[in-house]
Parts: structure tokens; C-alpha cells; sequence
């Protein structure tokens, strides 16, 4: 490497892949997760909020524009990461509560800590992982920690582990999962906990598109309505003028349909890529069915699923009455050119015709300017004539005249066709 160059982003894009490690757990652990939206919170604010935690339990401080801390506080463990358009603290402590959910991780966090954050909470998630050495919960046991008729679950990570949930918010405000050891590894505890927080975390923050779709598709309606109805006046419409109106109420309705699409795109955009995550997180648990008991996969698939296709559909949707109206902008705007075409081929026509006429009259008005010039040439000499002869030279006026009139008019001829003839050679003096 001493001869060779490095470039800048080489050292970065190599530790990107160790930015966001799983926090390394031991069995058993409890954790409390909370997902806000950081829209109107900066890095910075972010960072001097965590400062104040540090600072009331000295510990060192996150690095400067770093985007994911974590660090033991003595009575919990919390790890910070900030992504695109939220953030995540996650908060454990690694023992045993004889009853799961008794006393959440969360309530060692000091309150007036927590009331600061200054982001709304899109996600509060309580995981409990039990001990090998425990038994498996039954089914009563399970009735306490969640809904009876809503309790969904298997084994995953290859039977080494098994976890329940029911997806829904309790009184506390927050959702649980409950996950039995079977034999994970050390390298395994932080992983399976952290892909659960990961799942529910981007099922919430998928399904924020849901309500936009239910919200934009009246609208989508509306606009489709009025582009088939614009469409068959396409067919109906034959006048020029009416075609131009047609087309400004086009590109009108094309402007209102990318309105819509610029205030869908990103949010369109982000659900499909977090619906994608989430997938990613279900394949990596590696989930076996258990008997009498739905499987996450199974749920997701029947409540979580159609609503990532409703946004799908409305996406779609959009991008097809994009097309729809642009192709008929095209077919119309292609019809309103030919009729202009027609329009200026009878104008050159007539301005051809024109142009026959005024040459006819130039060479009419040129015949007529030959005769009075030559009128006027022979009057000058008649004049000069006059004169000699009344100086008392004896000379025959008329004769003489008679003798120059042909010459004259031949003259003043060839001059105006080569003044015309110049002239048209050389348009550019008429401007001088």
C-alpha cells in the first residue's frame, strides 16, 4: 500500500459494516424499546439529550456526529442509533423478574430524562428473555402477559429459541414479547432480541403509509374520473380552439396528479423499503411453526401484508394516471400541432399567392416607372435643347428628340432590371 493512493471514503465505507453491532447479552435479559420520529430533532440535539444522561451517571459521552452509542449506566444498559427519519433507544439489564413485564427496564430510566427526549413515539416494546434453566410457559401462564384470543408465536433460530407476542399496546403503552431460551448461543442472545425490536419497529414505521394511501385514494378517484372524462372529449372534439382548451384542462389535471405524487413518493418509497426489512428480519429468525398456535410470519402475512399492498396499489396507481395523462397530453398536443401545421401551410399558400400578386404589380408599377422616367429624361433635354436654341444655334429640337427617345428608354430599362436584379442578390442593402 505504500505506493498506492487511498481514497478518502475507503476507511468509512469499510467500518460501515461495524457502525450498528448487536449489542453482546447474556441470558437472561429484559429490555424496554422506544422508536421516536426525529424530523425535528438534529444529531446535535440528540447528542446534548444523551450528554445530560452521561453526565448524570459519568459516563463517557458519545463521539461527535456519531449515529449509534451505546454504554452501561450501572442500573441498565442503553444503546442509541439514529437513522433516516428516527431514532431508537434501547434500554436493557441483563437478570431475572420472577413475573415477566412486573417491573419494565424503562423504570429505571429517570423520568424527567425520558419527558425530554422532544420527539413523538412511534414504537414502545417490552422484550423479556427467559432463561434456559426456566420452564417453557404454558398457556395460562402465557393468558397473563397477553391477549388470550390475539397470542401469536413459534421457534425460531433453528429451535434454539422460542418467543410469543400479541401485537398489541397495553395499558402501560407498550407492546411485549416474551421469547423462552432453548439453547441460544452468547453470539445469538443480542441478535434474536435485536431483530424483534427491529421487526416491530419497522412494521410501525411501514405502515405509516397505510393511512396516506386510505387518505389519497378518494383523490386518485377524483382525478381518474376527470382524465377518462377529458379522454373521450379527445375522441369527440375536432375544433382547433376546442382542442387547445382541452389541453390546457390536461396539463392542469397533470400538474394536480404530480402534486399528489411528489407528496407520496417518499413515504411510498420508505414503506416499501421497510416492508422489505421486515421481511429480511422474519427469513433471518427462521421461524418453526408450533402446534395450535399461529406463527409472526402467518399473522404478518394476514393483517400486515394487505395493507403493505394497499400502499403498493395506491403507488401504482399513481404512476399509471402519470402515464395515462402524459400519453394523452402526447396524442392531443400531436393533433393540435398538425392542425397548426395545416394552418401555416394555408398561410404560406396564401402568402404565396400574394407574393404572385405583388410581383405582377411591381412589374406593372416598373413599366409605368420606365415611362415617366423616360418622359422626364426627354423633358431635361428638350429643355437643354430650348436653351442651345436660344443662344442662337440653329438646331431641329424635335428631331433631335425623336432621335433619343428609343436609346432613353432602353437606357432607363436596363437600369432598373439591374438595380432589381442587384437588389435581390443583395437583400442586405436594402437595410443600408
Amino acid at each position: 500500500m505504500k505506493y498506492l493512493q487511498e481514497h478518502s471514503l475507503r476507511i468509512r465505507l469499510s467500518n460501515e459494516a461495524h457502525v450498528r453491532p448487536y449489542t453482546h447479552l447474556d441470558s437472561p435479559v429484559r429490555a424496554s424499546h422506544l422508536a421516536i420520529l426525529n424530523k425535528e430533532l438534529s444529531l446535535e440535539q440528540e447528542h446534548a439529550h444523551l450528554n445530560k444522561l452521561c453526565e448524570r451517571y459519568q459516563v463517557r459521552p458519545p463521539a461527535e456526529k456519531n449515529k449509534h452509542f451505546s454504554e452501561n449506566f450501572g442500573l441498565f444498559t442503553l444503546t442509541w442509533e439514529r437513522h433516516t427519519e428516527f431514532s431508537t433507544y434501547t434500554f436493557f439489564r441483563q437478570d431475572e423478574e420472577q413475573e415477566p413485564f412486573s417491573r419494565p427496564v424503562i423504570r429505571e430510566v429517570p423520568d424527567s430524562w425520558l419527558e425530554g427526549i422532544g420527539a413523538k413515539i412511534m414504537v414502545a416494546q417490552h422484550i423479556v428473555l427467559l432463561p434456559n434453566s426456566r420452564a417453557v410457559p404454558q398457556w395460562q401462564e402465557l393468558n397473563r402477559y397477553f391477549v388470550a384470543d390475539s397470542i401469536v408465536g413459534g421457534r425460531i433460530m433453528n429451535d434454539t429459541a422460542q418467543a410469543w407476542t400479541d401485537f398489541r399496546v397495553h395499558q402501560d403503552g407498550f407492546s411485549r414479547v416474551l421469547i423462552q431460551d432453548l439453547g441460544l448461543q452468547e453470539n445469538q442472545i443480542g441478535r434474536v432480541v435485536q431483530e424483534l425490536l427491529e421487526m416491530e419497529s419497522y412494521r410501525i414505521l411501514a405502515l405509516m403509509g397505510f393511512p396516506l394511501a386510505e387518505n389519497v385514494n378518494p383523490t386518485l378517484t377524483k382525478l381518474d374520473q376527470r382524465l377518462t372524462g377529458l379522454t373521450r372529449k379527445i375522441v369527440s372534439m375536432n375544433g382547433f380552439e376546442e382542442d387547445q382548451t382541452l389541453l390546457k384542462e390536461l396539463a392542469s389535471l397533470e400538474a394536480e396528479i404530480e402534486k399528489v405524487n411528489s407528496e407520496t413518493a417518499y413515504r411510498f418509497g420508505a414503506t416499501r423499503a421497510y416492508h422489505a426489512i421486515v421481511d429480511r428480519r422474519i427469513k433471518d429468525l427462521n421461524e418453526q411453526e408450533t402446534e395450535g398456535m399461529q406463527t409472526l410470519s402467518s399473522f404478518l402475512e394476514r393483517r400486515f401484508l394487505p395493507a403493505m399492498r394497499t400502499c403498493e396499489s395506491i403507488s401504482d396507481r399513481i404512476e399509471q394516471l402519470s402515464r395515462r395523462v402524459a400519453r394523452a397530453s402526447q396524442i392531443l398536443s400531436a393533433r393540435v400541432n398538425f392542425a397548426l401545421e395545416a394552418q401555416n401551410r394555408s398561410l404560406l399558400h396564401s402568402m404565396n399567392r400574394r407574393a404572385q400578386y405583388q410581383l405582377r404589380l411591381q412589374e406593372t408599377v416598373e413599366g409605368l416607372s420606365i415611362a415617366v422616367i423616360s418622359y422626364y429624361v426627354l423633358a431635361l433635354i428638350e429643355f437643354l435643347l430650348q436653351a442651345i436654341a436660344a443662344a442662337g444655334y440653329e438646331i431641329n429640337s424635335r428631331l433631335i428628340l425623336g432621335f433619343f427617345i428609343f436609346p432613353i428608354i432602353l437606357s432607363v430599362w436596363f437600369g432598373v432590371r439591374r438595380m432589381r436584379r442587384t437588389l435581390i442578390k443583395n437583400p442586405d442593402k436594402l437595410e443600408d
